[in-house]
C-alpha cells in the first residue's frame, strides 16, 4: 500500500509492503573483475535463449546457464567469464529483454546480484545451458561475495493490483497537519 500526498513542491510517500528475506550472490570476484549475471521477468524461455545467444556470439562468451526463478517466464542466467565492470555493464545493456530495474540497480550499486535461495517456497532450477566453444575462465569456487537482503514477497505481488495508491489533496494534508 502506498500513501502519497503533496504540499506545495514537496511530495510525501509512505510504502507499506510485505517482504521476505533471501540470500544472493554478487557478480564481483576477489580480483575486482565480475562474472556476467542476467535477470529476465515476463519473457519466454525462447526469447531469453535468443537474446543470450546474440550477446554470446557478439562477445565470444563461454557457456551460459539459464535458470528459472520459480515463476513462469522469469529467468536468470550466469556466464563464468571474467570481465571488467565496464564490459559487464556493456554486455548486459546490450542484452534484449533484460529486466531494466535489475540493470539499473546493479549499475547504481557497482555489482549485480542474483537470488540463490528459495523465495516464498519457489526454488531456482536449471532449465538449459547455451553451449559455447569459448572456455570459461572463472570457477564457481571464486564466487565469494554473498549477501542477505529483503525483496517483495509473492503475497505483495498477488495483492498489488488490488491495492490502490491513495492520493491526498494538498488542502486535506494541510488540515491534517494544522490539527496537530
Amino acid at each position: 500500500m502506498m500513501l502519497r500526498f503533496r504540499i506545495g513542491r514537496w511530495r510525501f510517500s509512505l510504502n507499506v509492503v510485505h517482504v521476505t528475506d533471501v540470500a544472493g550472490v554478487n557478480s564481483i570476484l576477489p580480483d575486482g573483475k565480475h562474472i556476467l549475471m542476467w535477470d529476465f521477468d515476463e519473457v519466454s524461455l525462447e526469447e531469453v535463449k535468443k537474446a543470450l545467444a546474440e550477446v554470446a556470439i557478439k562477445y565470444k562468451l563461454p557457456n551460459i546457464y539459464i535458470l528459472n526463478s520459480g515463476l513462469p517466464n522469469h529467468y536468470m542466467a550466469y556466464c563464468f567469464k571474467r570481465v571488467s565492470w565496464q564490459k559487464a555493464v556493456e554486455i548486459l545493456a546490450a542484452t534484449k529483454h533484460i529486466c531494466t530495474t535489475y540493470l539499473r540497480f546493479g549499475v547504481f550499486r557497482g555489482k549485480f546480484t542474483l537470488r540463490i535461495t528459495p523465495k516464498d517456497g519457489r526454488r531456482i532450477r536449471l532449465v538449459c545451458v547455451l553451449k559455447s566453444p569459448w572456455p570459461e575462465d572463472v570457477t564457481i569456487d571464486e564466487l565469494d561475495s554473498f549477501v542477505r537482503y529483503e525483496t517483495l514477497s509473492d503475497w505483495y505481488r498477488k495483492m498489488m493490483p488490488k491495492m490502490p495508491i491513495i492520493k491526498w489533496r494538498e488542502d486535506e494534508c494541510l488540515k491534517l497537519l494544522s490539527k496537530n
